[in-house]
């Protein structure tokens, strides 16, 4: 029976190579998992540098615990928490990842509800393999999870199917504004419903490995101006999510490839309170190749071109271009160490809005970025 990605992630800590079994008795399991990491940033790395333009390390750590039982012959009933921390220095740098409860029914999927990705990201996961310095499609919508959800998923002979509802939530996570490119100060939405789904094969050895052709949609719904008041920055009428992608290799052995994209729009932002009615799109693709060595090597280059359209943008758009390169050396199951750089590529260097100068865009747009970590991983 084959298993993708994102089926793996569903029945959680227990597809995890780290994961630790710290119970397992009369078809009851108790697994732990997490990682500690350090990373250095380069003063480019908008968000990750200290002060304005200064260069810094920062540390991080990750914690998750799962369960899963059999009820019957048939199903068994799981769930998972898992939880990130930051060197912030308080203790509100603690905030819950993914959290869910399903049942597992074997050969005929699976059923979960909670807070984690949706549907799309089954495709969105073909270039989401850098830490910091790529994804500027794929790390704009699918990089949050979102609570409120309920999910199906199957994944048996090469097929992958996975449909997904989004019920009303307050401070959700929808339409990131990764770059500050929109005129939207925050990521925090008054979600009212929505659906997605994702359809995927896998051929399973096609010349130096498996082939994989995805497709995905996800729209949700806003909840309407009045009763959005005080439940998120903003609101909205509509929100449509479109991704195609194949990949086509392994990640952990030999040649990689795979290709991606996305398409994104939301109707009707407004900022809660002040009816205006902005109309914002995102649409673009990703490119990847990399090779894994058997000594634990393994490196990654991609090409990613994005384009931000604006109702509020005067020249209507802003076009992201950048080239990310990353280099992994897995020492053991346990402990690795990367470096990562993203390069310009011929991105916009300025946002020009309606009724205001011209701004700079961000120096991780414009400017090469560089980091180099180590992680822990239990």
């Amino acid at each position: 029976m084959k298993k993708s990605l994102l089926a793996l992630a569903v029945i959680a800590v227990a597809a995890s190579a780290n994961a630790a079994t710290v119970y397992d008795k009369d078809g009851t399991k108790l697994t732990i998992d997490g990682r500690v990491q350090s990373v250095f940033y380069s003063g480019n790395h908008t968000g990750k540098n200290a002060g304005e333009n200064d260069s810094t390390i920062r540390n991080s750590s990750r914690f998750g615990i799962g369960g899963k039982t059999q009820i019957t012959d048939w199903v068994a009933g799981f769930g998972y928490s898992q939880w990130d921390t930051t060197d912030g220095g308080s203790n509100n740098n603690f905030n819950v990842r993914d959290q869910f409860v399903g049942a597992d029914f074997g050969d005929f999927g699976k059923l979960q509800a909670g807070r984690y990705r949706d549907s799309v990201y089954y495709v969105e996961n073909i270039t989401d393999h850098y830490e910091d310095a790529a994804d500027n499609l794929s790390g704009n919508f699918n990089g949050a999870r979102r609570g409120g959800q309920l999910a199906y998923t199957y994944d048996n002979y090469g097929f992958h199917a996975q449909l997904g509802v989004q019920t009303a939530q307050d401070k959700a996570k929808v339409f990131s504004n990764k770059h500050k490119v929109f005129a939207v100060a925050s990521d925090s939405f008054a979600v009212d419903s929505g659906v997605n789904g994702a359809l995927g094969y896998t051929f399973d050895d096609v010349v130096f490995g498996p082939l994989s052709i995805r497709v995905g949609y996800g729209y949700i719904k806003g909840q309407e101006d009045k009763d959005a008041v005080g439940h998120g920055d903003y609101s909205f009428d509509k929100f449509k999510h479109a991704a195609a992608g194949i990949q086509w290799g392994n990640l952990s052995s030999g040649l990689f490839l795979g290709g991606l994209y996305d398409y994104a729009k939301i109707e009707g932002l407004t900022t809660t309170g002040v009816f205006t009615d902005t109309e914002a799109k995102i649409k673009g693709f990703e490119l990847i190749g990399g090779y894994a060595f058997d000594n634990g090597v393994s490196f990654l280059i991609g090409y990613e071109s994005a384009k931000y359209e604006s109702d509020d943008l005067l020249e209507n758009d802003v076009k992201v271009k950048r080239i990310p390169v990353f280099v992994n050396y897995k020492i053991n199951p346990n402990f690795n160490i990367w470096t990562e750089a993203g390069f310009n590529a011929g991105s916009d260097h300025e946002i020009t809005r309606a009724g205001a100068a011209s701004t700079a865009v961000n120096k991780n747009v414009d400017k090469t970025v560089f980091s180099i970590g180590a992680r822990y991983t239990f």
